[in-house]
């Protein structure tokens, strides 16, 4: 059946209310104010305060994993590469978990010449073979091989002068299962795990940016390694967990957000006009970090960053950018927040929906359309990750 705001997401009944349950929670959240969205009156002196509270709450939502003592990280292998090593790694977040990474490191890069370093962490179900530029897995979830030249952000980073660290996703590559067919990437696997974790208090999140603290120990234990000068940059499903390490740690100093901006609670409720066997907002569990949406949006998060340098890789919607500018503002760091749009619409000319996207009767289509969106060139990019980090890391 074809669903449609007019038909099946508007109440004809006097009080207003809905009989239809999914309809009555879309109007709740379309009227929702979440608790720690930035203010429109917020001031300068104001801004800390604020941005404490962000990040406090940030720290609840993801249900960070209890820390207990573990061992050191183990180096596994080394390999010589053109103008870099590549060394695996295996770090140990808790008691019973062993997560392979893949450093690499420029040549050159010694305790006298330490060098900055990013953890790199990639979408959905790529590979951290594929981030660094390495052969593939022979393994059924560790083919996944979308524009490799662009998609291998830490060999760029690498032979840029920086040092690399290449995680795998939570139960993808080299951490799934190994279950699925040839030609699946461990997405069912993934979701069975997601269930576990939520009904154990946990989330895929959390698990993800527990991950990422490891590594960021690594980074700093490392005397080749420039501590105060690490940053964080990720594609797609890994931006989120990004923007939440960064918040939470001060030794990460620079962001690179590699997806377009999107307020998720605006995108539930707006595309009304779809099939219904289409309306999947939500593309798994993965994505599940119970009472988001109460709180603020990912816009939220990201203008919580600053001054901290900020790439934002492939635009975004309109109102949410200038939640994410109005923060930079407030911060007296415009200059750190550097915008980059999808290819298609680097024309301004082209951005013709500047205003505020609406909350309701949009397609799926209409909707990406509107944030500037194109789907399929979705990859990292690299020629503005590498512009802010060289400035960040002083390396122009």
């Amino acid at each position: 059946m074809r669903l449609s705001d007019s038909t099946h997401f508007r109440s004809s009944r006097p009080d207003g209310r809905q009989t239809a349950s999914m309809a009555a929670h879309m109007e709740y959240l379309r009227h929702l104010k979440p608790r720690l969205a930035l203010p429109e009156d917020m001031t300068p002196e104001d801004f800390p305060a604020w941005r404490e509270k962000v990040r406090e709450k940030v720290r609840d939502l993801i249900l960070l994993p209890e820390e207990t003592p573990q061992p050191a990280p183990v180096l596994l292998d080394r390999v010589q590469r053109d103008g870099y090593a590549v060394e695996k790694w295996e770090l140990y977040p808790n008691d019973w978990t062993a997560v392979p990474v893949l450093l690499l490191l420029p040549d050159g890069a010694d305790p006298e010449h330490p060098v900055p370093c990013v953890l790199c962490q990639p979408g959905s179900n790529h590979s951290k073979e594929l981030l660094a530029g390495e052969p593939l897995l022979d393994r059924p979830t560790c083919r996944v091989n979308r524009y490799p030249e662009r998609n291998c952000m830490a060999k760029h980073f690498a032979k840029n002068g920086m040092a690399a660290i290449a995680f795998d996703n939570p139960a993808i590559a080299e951490t799934a299962l190994d279950t699925e067919k040839p030609g699946e990437s461990g997405e069912t696997a993934r979701f069975h795990m997601c269930f576990g974790l939520i009904q154990s208090g946990l989330c895929y999140a959390g698990i993800t940016v527990a991950n990422l603290l490891k590594g960021l120990e690594l980074a700093k234990s490392l005397p080749m390694i420039d501590s105060g000068r690490i940053g964080v940059s990720a594609h797609s499903l890994g931006t989120y967990p990004a923007a939440f390490l960064a918040l939470l740690s001060e030794d990460v100093r620079a962001v690179v957000f590699n997806d377009f901006i999107c307020d998720e609670r605006i995108r539930y409720v707006a595309i009304t006009e779809e099939d219904e066997d289409g309306m999947r907002h939500n593309t798994g569990n993965i994505h599940e970090i119970p009472g988001l949406w109460l709180w603020f949006g990912i816009q939220d998060v990201l203008a919580a960053l600053a001054p901290k340098p900020l790439a934002i890789n492939e635009g975004g919607a309109w109102d949410v950018r200038q939640v994410i500018r109005r923060g930079y503002v407030l911060a007296g760091a415009e200059e750190m927040l550097q915008e980059t749009h999808y290819p298609k619409y680097a024309d301004p000319a082209s951005r013709v929906w500047d205003g505020p996207m609406p909350d309701r009767g949009l397609s799926f289509e209409e909707f990406y359309d509107r944030s500037y969106v194109d789907i399929p060139d979705h990859s990292f990019r690299a020629e503005p990750s590498l512009r802010l980090l060289r400035r960040a890391f002083r390396l122009e």
